[in-house]
């Protein structure tokens, strides 16, 4: 079986499934396939893979040697980590992913052939957990530089929500908004490679101010 699955956001009034869809009919007609089930969701993209119906319902159905086809890796994750756990997942399961804005991804040659496509997902998982890793060190390295800023300025790191770095704050909305899922504040600590008491003390004084 050959699936299309396409993806657009709720918040993005204008968003179609047109364009995705019509960018992989031509990709079918060019590699002379027919795409035998199309499911197209109207989702968030910060709600995880696992987290959406229609997505959950199709996963529940692939079996191994079915092809599924996106016109954009990151169709499938609300994230680089989420992206590289539903890749894992469906390789595992025998279950070949066809994306068109990849290189190699899109040949259609490389996904029928077995040596090919295994070595070609193995190198894109690489790549993106590569991503992933230094899109982490670069929050870091960002709240680290807003620290030191504050400490030159001779701010005290228990004032309220000035003090906190910027780029915390960004990432701990993203939390608590569910875009990292059920990550829990341990975890997201260790994310930002920073000490839990900090993190606590941050989320203290967010709340703190918020309560104002």
């Amino acid at each position: 079986m050959i699936f299309a699955y396409t993806r657009i956001s709720t918040t993005k009034k204008t968003q179609k499934h047109d364009r995705q869809q019509l960018t992989i009919q031509t990709y079918a007609d060019e590699n002379n396939f027919i795409v035998n089930e199309w499911i197209s969701e109207t989702i968030s993209g910060t709600v995880a893979a696992e987290n959406r119906p229609l997505y959950g319902n199709m996963f529940k159905h692939f079996k191994s040697g079915d092809i599924l086809i996106i016109t954009d890796i990151d169709r499938i994750g609300r994230s680089a980590d989420d992206v590289i756990s539903e890749l894992k997942k469906l390789k595992s399961i025998g279950v070949r992913v066809v994306a068109l804005d990849v290189p190699y991804m899109n040949d259609w040659n490389n996904t029928n052939n077995d040596s090919m496509y295994n070595m070609i997902i193995d190198i894109v998982i690489t790549l993106k957990a590569h991503m992933a890793q230094q899109e982490r060190e670069k929050i870091v390295t960002r709240i680290n530089q807003g620290l030191a800023a504050a400490k030159e300025k001779g701010h005290s790191l228990g004032r309220p929500k000035a003090d906190v770095p910027t780029d915390f704050i960004r990432e701990y909305n993203k939390l608590i908004n569910g875009e990292y899922g059920s990550m829990s504040k341990v975890q997201f600590a260790k994310m930002l490679d920073m000490g839990r008491s900090t993190v606590y003390k941050y989320i203290s004084m967010l709340n703190d101010k918020a309560a104002l």
